[in-house]
């Protein structure tokens, strides 16, 4: 029945293939990505993910070596990008090894925390902060966006 349908109908067949081409797109970004974690970037992959995310992307600036509030923030990042998988992408760069990101987005400070939809800057925050500051500030930048 569906073959019959999209025989006849050239305008479903463009939309069909339009689906498939998107569904691609997404597992391939998906393979990439860790679902159920943080992934990790660098300067040569982090703009076409945080580009091609079909869901949010929320990007952690950190110097986890040196910076203390860094690593007060990690363990707090780690369970909350387990919390929000499949609704959230959860990114997180060395600014000490990538300078071009760091200074792409004018990162100042350590720890910094940018939230991306579609491609677009939503929010920014610097600094350490309690698990459900940070959890609420997620929830309500991406209520804003909704």
């Amino acid at each position: 029945m569906v073959d019959k349908l999209t025989d006849l109908d050239p305008e479903l067949q463009e939309i069909l293939k339009k689906k498939a081409s998107s569904l691609k797109k997404n597992v391939s970004f998906f393979n990439e990505v860790n679902q159920m974690g943080v992934t990790h970037v660098d300067d040569s992959n982090i703009d076409r993910l945080i580009q091609s995310s079909p869901l949010p992307v929320l990007v952690d600036f950190s110097a986890d070596a040196w910076c203390r509030p860094c690593q007060v923030m990690a363990p707090v990042y780690e369970e909350l990008s387990k919390e929000y998988s499949n609704k959230v992408v959860f990114l997180k760069i060395n600014t000490d090894h990538n300078p071009q990101a760091s200074g792409k987005y004018r990162i100042f400070s350590v720890p910094t925390f940018i939230l991306f939809k579609a491609g677009n800057r939503l929010a920014q925050r610097a600094g350490a902060a309690p698990r459900a500051k940070f959890k609420e500030w997620i929830e309500e930048t991406l209520s804003k966006s909704a």
